[in-house]
């Protein structure tokens, strides 16, 4: 069996494409890391790198190697990990609207089940997040389920869904939008802004929409939470559309009022594994877990629609 450590030099060395900066890295001398590659083809029987006195560059073989040498340092490094911690972490990545709308009834739910569990969660753009699932730096993703099936590697991830919510459009309290008729051209009488991922939308926007949106410039403001677009509609006659789930707290409160819009699709909300991890205990009690707080906040959002028809 190879030695990891080899493995090891052999990603700085690529990753570099220097022996002399690989050394630095990793604290050994040049001729140590030399020895280490050297020692890789020949176990291998196979040359990694092309050498010159001026430059460094990974042969056939070695542009092969390098992605499943980062997965295998990434596993070994998951696999120590979680020997030492007894497996009392769980990872995730997801977009803000939906670990903003999931996660904290989710961590709820996931308290009775795992309580000594520690859970960590990061926001980062989909491919990237893919990247880190599939590299092993991370448990488990959360997004639109468009954009999960959308996402490269599919054969190795299993995609699930587990929340489905419709949007509404909302808007600070005495909006002249409030009343009288919702046509598409009034509704662009007023400026616009969308949170960051609306536009990973299932499906696709009513007829005619997107051209008479495109010719209003709408949205004129395009932020990265729906935390923002809410604040900005509370203190302005900005109109935002966002997710129910989202909005309720806002609308309950009476710091924000709303109009549903008939013909958007509903925002699905979905969770990504790797196919081999579907079974660890912790993994599938978390997903339980966000599955069961799903179901509640869908017939919350229920009578709230029935209210708003």
């Amino acid at each position: 069996m190879t030695d990891l450590r080899l493995i090891h030099h052999f990603e700085v060395v690529y990753r570099l494409l220097s022996f002399s900066k690989a050394a630095e890295e990793l604290r050994l001398t040049h001729s140590a890391v030399t020895r280490s590659i050297k020692s890789l083809e020949d176990a291998w029987g196979t040359q990694l790198f092309y050498r010159t006195t001026r430059s460094v560059e990974p042969t056939e073989a070695g542009a092969r190697l390098y992605p499943m040498a980062v997965e295998l340092l990434a596993f070994s490094e998951t696999v120590q990990r979680e020997t030492v911690s007894g497996d009392r972490e769980l990872k995730l990545i997801g977009g803000p609207i939906a670990l903003d709308m999931l996660l904290p009834s989710g961590i709820v739910a996931y308290r009775d089940a795992a309580p000594a569990i520690h859970v960590f969660a990061d926001v980062m753009p989909p491919f990237i997040a893919i990247e880190e699932l599939v590299q092993r730096r991370t448990h488990m993703v959360i997004f639109n389920m468009s954009t999960l099936e959308a996402m490269p590697h599919a054969s190795r991830l299993r995609f699930r869904e587990i929340l489905s919510d419709d949007f509404v459009m909302v808007c600070r309290p005495g909006h002249p939008i409030l009343t009288g008729p919702l046509s598409l051209d009034r509704l662009l009488e007023y400026p616009w802004t969308f949170p960051g991922y609306i536009h990973f939308l299932d499906g696709r926007l009513p007829d005619g929409w997107p051209e008479k949106m495109q010719a209003a410039g709408a949205p004129q403001y395009t932020l990265y939470t729906p935390t923002a677009s809410m604040e900005l509609s509370i203190i302005s006659d900005v109109l935002t559309i966002t997710p129910l789930t989202l909005a309720a707290a806002n609308l309950e409160s009476g710091r924000l009022a709303c109009r549903y819009i008939p013909g958007i699709p509903k925002y699905r909300i979905g969770v990504g594994i790797r196919r081999e991890t579907e079974r660890e205990p912790n993994i599938a009690k978390f997903i339980d877990s966000l599955t069961r707080a799903a179901r509640t906040l869908e017939s919350h959002n229920a009578e709230r629609l029935k209210r708003l028809l």
